[in-house]
């Protein structure tokens, strides 16, 4: 199987004040636990970065855990992680791909619609010849683990981390920054400045076109206003 082309990356807002910290350099990254306690459509998940999460205050069915066969009593919290990686801060964008054919362009258009439905219209570009040098300002801001790339999705829950997500979210093809170790239970965010800003690296709402060299048709668009595609056929 081919790789997909990719074109770059795409981070959505509803708060168009956002997108401009973003652009002048302020990388913004949420806790776990954040995620885990937000209940809205697609940007909540329970069991964000790990196999399974128990919040007494979340309203969710009590837990037995024991240790050398006792039973450990009050909990009110718990966390579950299989893979080695833990808790990290969070800073997460769409990766758009060239599409192949048809139905990859219909499920491309189909799943920024959702996505944009979810996080807001406009948006912040980074095309896929900046990502390296992006990738280094941000690694130059902290000391401590960095870890970077596309999420993976299953529906096996013992490869949940912070790298891999349910199969549900897999519609927002998502790449991600993860930084440093928080604790579990903290909903904390990591803000952090590069101080020359990535306004030379990110474009604000660009018109992203697909078009037919020959005819000029557009198969795709996506723009703070638009987003919509017509397959050749």
């Amino acid at each position: 199987m081919s790789k997909p082309k990719f074109i770059g990356l795409a981070k959505f807002f509803r708060d168009e004040s956002f997108l401009d910290l973003l652009i002048d350099g302020v990388f913004y990254c949420n806790a776990p636990e954040t995620y885990r306690l937000d209940g809205s459509e697609g940007i909540g998940d329970l069991n964000e970065s790990c196999m399974h999460s128990y919040r007494a205050d979340r309203g969710d069915k009590p837990v037995v855990l024991k240790i050398d066969g006792k039973e450990i009593e009050g909990v009110t919290a718990l966390t579950t992680h299989i893979n080695k990686l833990k808790d990290m801060w969070l800073h997460c964008w769409f990766a758009l791909d060239f599409p192949e054919n048809d139905e990859q362009l219909l499920a491309l258009t189909e799943d920024l619609k959702r996505v944009r439905s979810e996080f807001g219209e406009n948006f912040a570009f980074l095309p896929g010849v900046h990502l390296g040098e992006f990738t280094d300002r941000v690694r130059s801001l902290q000391d401590g683990p960095f870890e970077r790339g596309r999420v993976l999705y299953s529906q096996n829950r013992e490869n949940w981390s912070v790298g891999c997500k349910a199969e549900a979210y897999a519609y927002q093809r998502e790449y991600r920054f993860g930084l440093g170790q928080c604790k579990h239970t903290s909903t904390e965010p990591l803000k952090l400045k590069y101080e020359n800003g990535f306004g030379d690296l990110l474009q604000k709402n660009p018109h992203i076109k697909i078009s037919d060299k020959e005819s000029g048709a557009v198969w795709f668009k996506l723009s703070k206003g638009e987003c919509y595609c017509r397959p050749e056929s």
